[in-house]
């Protein structure tokens, strides 16, 4: 009894702080500090060390955008980073392939906001998770957002 009681103790903090992450969440900002610059340059390195391709490099505004990453289960996805002083702000978009309404057999390419939606095991749930992960790459201290101008 008294051990269940202390382990339930030594847990509590740990479910205490886990911030719960919002339906809908599109972005995901990592708090870090450094200037928008190093962390601009962190991220570069850091993508390139993983051999992750990089189609856009804005050294004006330090944002990010990776070229498409195949995700399992999902498809493809690139991501955004924003890097602020002392945050870095990423989001993405993941393919999302429709057939043509006329049975034509032909299929078009839309993107898609990704975000906390969906069953688990669903392509947007994977998407979101993949991000998750992705942002872990940056630091620990993860805030989940749901941003309306981000869709």
């Amino acid at each position: 009894m008294m051990k269940n009681l202390l382990f339930a103790l030594l847990l509590f903090p740990i479910f205490c702080f886990a911030q719960e992450i919002p339906e809908k969440a599109n972005l995901i900002t990592v708090s870090k500090t450094g200037t928008a610059y190093a962390l601009f340059t962190d991220v570069r390195i850091l993508l390139t060390k993983k051999g992750i391709e990089i189609a856009n490099l804005d050294k004006d505004s330090f944002d990010i955008k990776t070229g498409l990453i195949e995700v399992k289960g999902s498809g493809s996805s690139y991501y955004e980073f924003f890097c602020r002083d002392n945050q870095i702000i990423i989001s993405g978009k993941r393919k999302k392939s429709n057939e043509s309404p006329q049975g034509e057999g032909k299929t078009t390419t839309d993107f898609e906001a990704i975000t906390n939606t969906g069953i688990k095991d669903s392509p947007t749930k994977l998407s979101f998770e993949a991000m998750k992960e992705m942002s872990k790459l940056f630091g620990a201290k993860l805030k989940y957002e749901v941003s309306k101008y981000y869709q």
